[in-house]
């Protein structure tokens, strides 16, 4: 069985929870990120970057996708890192002092599993699974 592998036409066009090889790391909302593996992380330059182009998929014989789509809440890794100071500064008290508890917490205890805050609900959840969720997101909710 053969995984399916799709590129993009530019790096604006490749969606949130994806990858394609030549472009920059970024955070984005719906999800997370977009464009985050080793062979993305070589583009950023340094001493590893050399053996993490190593990794990076043969897409010439991936089928190029028709969406022409551009992700629009999307901001670079590396901005992003830069600024975090600046934006750490506007924060609340409350949302500062939440943070440092977090950072302050081993990463077991953070580690959320994703399907309990799910970026779209599900539909076709059953009432038992959507009473398990609601248990758990009144159980995260502290953290």
């Amino acid at each position: 069985m053969t995984s399916k592998c799709v590129k993009y036409k530019t790096c604006e066009n490749v969606p949130c929870g994806r990858t394609m090889n030549k472009c920059k790391p970024s955070y984005c909302v719906p999800g997370s990120s977009r464009n985050w593996t080793h062979c993305n992380m070589s583009n950023w330059g340094g001493p590893q970057s050399h053996r993490l182009r190593r990794t990076c998929r043969d897409e010439s014989k991936c089928r190029t996708s028709k969406r022409t789509a551009k992700t629009r809440d999307t901001v670079d890794a590396q901005t992003l890192h830069q600024k975090m100071p600046y934006i750490w500064r506007f924060l609340k008290p409350h949302t500062r002092r939440h943070m440092i508890e977090l950072a302050k917490k081993p990463v077991k205890e953070i580690n959320i599993p994703s399907h309990v805050f799910p970026d779209s609900p599900n539909k076709f959840q059953t009432k038992k699974q959507a009473h398990r969720y609601k248990q758990l997101r009144k159980r995260y909710r502290k953290i």
